[in-house]
């Protein structure tokens, strides 16, 4: 579909590029990042009016490679010679470069490397042999890319590997923030519709054009996502199955995260797994970034309160929405699918909704535009007990942001609702309450409160009361 194919943001990773093209030597430049997270539309940006050769690579074997390679060089060159007789074999086409490049900048991606190192597992040598023996001494930027995380940080980044002295520089491109995304919507973009839409394509810019911004999140879902034959109905699938040896144990372990299985025994419970067994694939998927381990903000990293949750929205989405429905939609009973919706989005929407209120007082934080600072900010969870019952029960606050050299620390809920301003004035009260089962530097700590919904009633009135108060008015960009 692509109704919004434009480059926009990525300024961070153009700068890190461009460093290093103005950098008078060579230059091996690697970045990777997860499929469809824009690495393809950030390097072409990058070398445009460059003298180039951009190469993606394919599945074909070996020696068809160099020689597609050898004939995208010619146009580079004008070398009329090398496309009546491409090479078939690296050394000659690394002497080749060294003795038409020399001295001038000249910028060679290689796309998808992991495609090259499945053709011949030596690659990665063959490279470091004869980016020593010839590249080296030019003053080329050799940048390589790739997309399957796993192999990019085994065989490419990892100490073991053949290429860790060698290269001069690493960029794993990731999601963009929302903020950001919202670029990519028409100008009067309802916010509220754009963070639906938000927590289903999370900052994946192939997602976001794959959709029709004008139409709504539930409209989209119908019509684009939820719909045998669509790019996004199997896309989760083709990704885990790409990147992963056992997908059916990953299959299983990201739909019970999903549906709410949080705590490794619960998972190893659901799915049936001994406990033992399941860190090793929890450590897999968060290293590919599909999850994220949490720990309460004030607890240390190696706390026993962990927690896991997907990481990746477009993926929470799929194992939570289309996933566990496959037969509704391959049947087409969109009237029972839509119950679903009508039933779970908003819970959803409602999570994401956190992530995002996290970011935005991140960005308030580092303008100065809060009455406090903080050094760390995150959930946070513990438990109370109940005095009435006696009974131990759970207690969550949306976002906990601290300051250990201040001692300031404040405390914020997140409602993916509009609120009243009795409502609202009720949930501070709650949070107040709270926040006395947060065991921080209790004694002399400074104390905050605050509340982010989608509309709240009397913002200004509860402002004046010394309250951190937000709704979606205040997230337009500046």
């Amino acid at each position: 579909m692509q109704h919004n194919i434009r480059f926009i943001d990525r300024k961070e990773e153009l700068a890190f590029l461009e460093e290093a093209y103005r950098k008078d030597k060579s230059q091996m430049i690697v970045m990777y990042g997860r499929r469809r997270v824009g690495k393809t539309c950030l390097l072409q940006k990058f070398i445009k009016g460059k003298k180039h050769t951009y190469f993606l690579c394919t599945k074909g074997n070996e020696i068809e490679q160099i020689r597609l390679l050898s004939s995208f060089i010619t146009e580079s060159v004008d070398d009329v010679a090398l496309s009546e007789s491409p090479f078939s074999d690296w050394r000659t086409l690394f002497m080749y470069l060294h003795s038409k490049v020399a001295d001038e900048r000249f910028v060679l991606v290689i796309d998808e490397f992991p495609y090259l190192i499945n053709a011949n597992s030596a690659v990665t040598s063959i490279f470091q042999k004869y980016w020593d023996e010839f590249l080296s001494r030019t003053n080329m930027m050799l940048v390589l890319c790739g997309s399957s995380i796993s192999m990019m940080e085994r065989e490419v980044l990892a100490y073991k590997s053949p290429l860790y002295g060698r290269r001069t520089g690493q960029w794993k491109v990731e999601p963009m923030k929302f903020e950001d995304c919202l670029e990519f919507f028409p100008k009067k973009t309802d916010m509220e519709e754009a963070i639906k839409i938000y927590s289903i394509t999370g900052g994946i810019p192939f997602y976001l054009t794959e959709l029709d911004l004008r139409k709504t999140a539930v409209d989209n879902i119908l019509e684009n996502v939820a719909r045998k034959g669509r790019m996004l109905y199997e896309e989760e699938e083709f990704l885990i199955r790409e990147e992963l040896r056992e997908p059916l144990t990953y299959f299983s372990i990201l739909r019970s995260i999903s549906a709410g299985n949080t705590k490794q025994t619960r998972i190893a419970d659901n799915i049936g797994m001994t406990p033992t067994t399941l860190p090793r694939y929890l450590s897999t998927l968060e290293r590919l970034d599909f999850i994220e381990k949490n720990t309460p903000v004030t607890d240390y990293s190696r706390s026993k309160k962990t927690v896991y949750r997907i990481k990746d929205h477009f993926m929470n989405f799929w194992f939570s929405f289309i996933y566990p429905y496959k037969s509704y939609i391959e049947e087409g009973n969109y009237a029972r699918f839509g119950k679903v919706l009508d039933r779970d989005l908003n819970k959803h929407i409602s999570f994401i909704f956190e992530e995002i209120c996290r970011d935005f007082f991140i960005k308030e934080g580092a303008m100065n535009r809060l009455p406090f600072g903080f050094t760390k900010i995150g959930m946070w969870y513990g438990h109370y007990r109940d005095q009435a019952t006696g009974k131990r029960k759970e207690i969550e606050i949306d976002i906990v942001a601290l300051d250990d050299d201040t001692n300031k620390i404040a405390f914020i809920e997140c409602k993916w609702k509009s609120l009243s301003k009795k409502v609202a004035l009720d949930i501070l009260e709650t949070l107040m309450n709270k926040s006395r089962s947060v065991q921080w530097n209790n004694n002399k700590r400074t104390e905050f409160f605050g509340l982010v919904a989608k509309r709240i009633e009397g913002k200004d009135a509860l402002r004046e009361k010394g309250f951190v108060v937000f709704d979606l008015d205040d997230f337009h960009p500046d």
